[in-house]
């Protein structure tokens, strides 16, 4: 998790638990109790081991514990224990939780210093495997922004992925598509009146996030446009409802529909475009 020179510059300060990411969960609500703010630095896969923990020692007594949710996504040469698919769903179902979703490294400096600084309660941030993309801009300062203005199809992503799909409007321009891009800096809880309004005035809506469907940000989206009688034509990308094989990213967004050209031929294929 690249801890080690803070490791060896505060050694009082560092805490290494060993395969025990329950204990590691449980003991983060023990010093955030007594008024330290710990940062729990872990794979989102081996978070997992520490459900019961985030809802019954951190979240019911509301503790302001920091968690980097590490290899977020497609890991890709890990293997299938290690894409973390599953967190966006779990940790939007733990009360008072909030996750954020940085795209680039200068989002990731601002929201971990929010996360530590600003912030009460539990707070985690989704963390991608490897360096940042095209996408280096920082937004953080917002919930929601909208990185581009469009008016056939509004596509909505947050984290890493929103690479592919800035790359994905690029390309439905040579089909005379004009999207708008919606990046969500926050994804528990979800500020969707952004999103609405967009959807309001494209018609369509495209999700594209790198986590299993059921329990997804895309999933939540839809419930929101339907409380509000909004109605447009809905495409969700997403890992599915199975275990991801391995494999790199690359093989694996292509595997998925999570790369660029999969994301414009389906954007295509809804609006009967080219």
């Amino acid at each position: 998790t690249g801890l080690d020179g803070f490791a060896q510059a505060f050694p009082e300060r560092f805490f290494d638990t060993g395969i025990a990411e329950g204990h590691a969960v449980a003991m983060a609500a023990g010093m955030a109790k007594q008024g330290a703010i710990p940062v729990f630095a872990v794979y989102s896969t081996f978070l997992q081991r520490g459900y019961d923990m985030l809802l019954h020692d951190v979240a019911l007594q509301r503790l302001h514990t920091v968690f980097a949710v590490d290899r977020a996504g497609l890991v890709g040469e890990d293997g299938e224990t290690h894409h973390g698919v599953f967190d966006v769903a779990y940790l939007d179902s733990v009360p008072g939780m909030t996750v954020l979703a940085p795209s680039s490294f200068a989002e990731l400096e601002r929201m971990l210093e929010q996360a530590i600084l600003e912030y009460t309660g539990p707070v985690a941030l989704r963390l991608p495997r490897g360096g940042e993309g095209a996408y280096k801009e920082d937004h953080a300062s917002r919930n929601v922004v909208v990185l581009r203005e469009g008016r056939d199809i509004t596509l909505v992503s947050y984290g890493i992925l929103i690479n592919r799909v800035i790359e994905a409007a690029q390309l439905l321009e040579a089909y005379g598509i004009h999207a708008e891009i919606v990046k969500l800096n926050s994804i528990t809880p979800i500020d969707s009146e952004v999103v609405c309004q967009s959807v309001r005035k494209t018609g369509a809506v495209l999700v594209a996030e790198d986590c299993v469907e059921a329990g997804s940000v895309g999933q939540r989206l839809c419930a929101a446009l339907a409380q509000r009688e909004i109605d447009g034509k809905i495409i969700l990308a997403n890992s599915g409802r199975e275990f991801v094989t391995h494999g790199s990213v690359t093989q694996l967004e292509q595997q998925l529909g999570l790369d660029a050209q999969t994301l414009c031929r389906r954007v295509r294929e809804v609006l009967n475009r080219g």
